[in-house]
């Protein structure tokens, strides 16, 4: 029996009335043609069990292939079979499944609760220590606002699979990556329009949030319009800021607003502290007011009622009356009165050291 080695050798010179084809197979035909043993007329009459070796070997190659079919769908994931390539618009929820293994059907399992994510102006990356760092990327985050300023903006994209088949099949995205072009084209697009709708100051400052939904509620819309089963879960700013030739003006300008910000709210805390104590003092004084007016009224009432009965009794008894009017006038006055009692025996020796000034003064009288 020849080897195999020597078998197996394409530059064995061409016999005759063989043609190139012939040549080809000689080898082929001479190793499994050799496998036999000869019965001394030159026909070759196969070895004992060689056929059912055969047979184990082809049986456990179909084996081997029908296994190859089995495949399982993880919660949280779907799978798309494809016939030759071509998919029925069936997703196999998770569990235990057999296909046809190829090459006439194909799967591919694809997870619909994972919430994967893109970036936009900037790529993550980490250094040969593992530290983390980002770098920018000038032609994605560069952008024109409404007021036809420059802006760098860098935004990060959460999404998740809501189609699988349509994220297979209708965009060019590949499965298990962010970075396929249609999701990241429509999300500049986006997001460049919604920019361009604004002034640097809305995006800058205070208008972030507003950008951030507009964004996304746009972003889902052309995402649906193109069919590729994606569902925009969020959409965050990580970084709005001028460009670097101008950066030290705009932190001016935006210094200067939260310093005008600043001095309003403190007014404004300073309105609200003082008028509500101004309203109660200006209150308290109506109160006051109200009470002296009542107290001053009743106080002349009861004087014209008294000055009435008082009138009545002096037509009455007329002497009698002015006397005792006299006697209550002086009752009210000689107790303000200070009296001052100089002896004329004395004389003017001791008059000058009297404080009379002061007496008379101290009492107005």
């Amino acid at each position: 029996m020849k080897k195999i080695s020597d078998i197996l050798l394409f530059n064995q010179p061409r016999q005759d009335g063989e043609n190139e084809l012939d040549e080809l197979l000689r080898p082929f035909r001479q190793l499994f043609g050799g496998m036999g043993r000869d019965n001394g007329g030159g026909t070759r009459v196969p070895r004992p069990g060689f056929g059912k070796f055969y047979l184990a070997i082809i049986a456990l190659a179909v084996a081997f292939w029908v296994g190859s079919g089995v495949y399982i769908v993880n919660p949280g994931e779907v799978a798309i079979v494809r016939t030759f390539g071509s998919w029925n618009g069936d997703q196999i929820d998770e569990g235990l499944h057999w296909r046809i293994p190829w090459p006439v059907e194909q799967v591919d399992i694809v997870s619909i609760t994972r919430v994967r994510s893109m970036e936009i102006g900037f790529r993550s990356f980490a250094d040969s220590a593992g530290n983390p760092g980002t770098s920018a990327v000038a032609n994605e985050a560069r952008m024109i606002t409404g007021d036809e300023n420059l802006v760098d903006v860098q935004m990060v994209v959460q999404y998740q699979v809501r189609n699988a088949g349509n994220f297979l099949f209708n965009v060019k995205d590949p499965q298990g990556t962010p970075d396929g072009n249609t999701l990241r084209d429509a999300t500049a697009s986006a997001l460049r329009q919604v920019v361009g709708q604004r002034p640097i100051d809305d995006v800058l400052t205070l208008g972030k949030e507003v950008v951030q939904v507009e964004t996304q509620l746009l972003l889902q819309n052309l995402l649906d319009v193109y069919g590729t089963g994606i569902r925009v879960v969020n959409v965050q700013l990580q970084d709005v800021q001028p460009p670097e030739e101008v950066q030290g003006a705009f932190k001016d300008v935006i210094s200067a607003r939260e310093d005008k910000e600043r001095y309003l709210n403190e007014g404004e805390a300073y309105q609200e502290d003082i008028v509500p104590r101004a309203r109660g003092s200006a209150q308290r004084t109506i109160q006051n007011a109200e009470a002296f007016k009542v107290e001053r009224i009743a106080e002349a009432s009861g004087e014209a009622v008294r000055f009435l009965a008082r009138l009545d009794k002096y037509e009455l008894y007329p002497e009698e009356t002015r006397s005792r009017l006299y006697i209550e006038t002086m009752q009210e006055v000689m107790p303000e009165l200070k009296v001052i009692i100089i002896d004329e025996e004395i004389g003017g020796n001791i008059q000058p050291f009297l404080p009379l000034q002061e007496l008379v003064g101290g009492s107005g009288k």
